[in-house]
């Protein structure tokens, strides 16, 4: 009897772990059957399809001259009711005042100055950073030059050879570096395309007066004196 009973326990044995181990060809394996490898896999795989995707920054853009390779804003503006003359005297009232020093003319403020043809100015600007709207603090100044060419009824600005000279230190000098340096570095790159970003702003600004400046009518004629 006992003998007996020890060969059905066998028996049993091996259809359970027959049933554990079924092959799909078999004709009583459960289609419906499901593990829990499969259900981990699919888990894992929503897990990643859910990860946040991090997008590269994205540097500003500014125009870069094809022969020079240096960083420039340049335009021609078609104004034919002004003479080369008048064009000329207004775009020094302009400069004298812009880049004035105590309300006096720069030192060194023209490179070269040929009267109604071409003014070569070394020009500035104070350089911020800005919090908001509204606040600001100063980051030294921007230094560049800018060229101007005169002709009957139109001129032409460029500015190029441009610079930010930091905050002038208790000792020493203060770091200078071109624009080109803090747009093509690949270190620093938010801090450094931030300044250019405030730069460009104020650059622009200051091309927009000038070009307002150009197109006022005089309240006397510059050619009668």
């Amino acid at each position: 009897m006992k003998k007996c009973f020890s060969v059905v326990a066998c028996v049993v044995a091996v259809f359970f772990a027959s049933a554990q181990n079924q092959d799909p060809n078999s004709p009583g394996f459960d289609f419906n059957a499901t593990t829990t490898d499969s259900t981990d896999t699919q888990e894992g795989d929503q897990a990643s399809d859910s990860a946040p995707v991090v997008k590269p920054y994205e540097r500003i853009v500014l125009a870069m001259d094809s022969i020079t390779n240096l960083i420039t804003y340049s335009g021609v503006i078609e104004q034919e009711e002004s003479s080369s003359d008048s064009l000329y005297v207004r775009t020094k009232n302009w400069a004298n005042k812009m880049f004035s020093e105590n309300g006096k003319e720069a030192k060194g403020l023209y490179e070269m100055d040929k009267k109604n043809q071409k003014l070569l100015i070394n020009g500035w600007l104070p350089a911020y950073i800005y919090s908001n709207k509204y606040v600001k603090r100063p980051n030294g100044k921007y230094l560049f030059k800018m060229t101007i060419l005169i002709k009957e009824g139109r001129y032409k600005y460029t500015i190029t050879n441009l610079a930010h000279e930091a905050v002038k230190p208790n000792q020493g000098t203060p770091n200078r570096n071109y624009f080109e340096y803090y747009y093509t570095t690949t270190t620093g790159i938010k801090g450094v395309d931030s300044i250019l970003r405030y730069a460009d702003k104020d650059i622009n600004k200051m091309i927009e007066g000038y070009k307002k400046v150009m197109r006022e009518k005089p309240l006397v004629d510059e050619d009668e004196w």
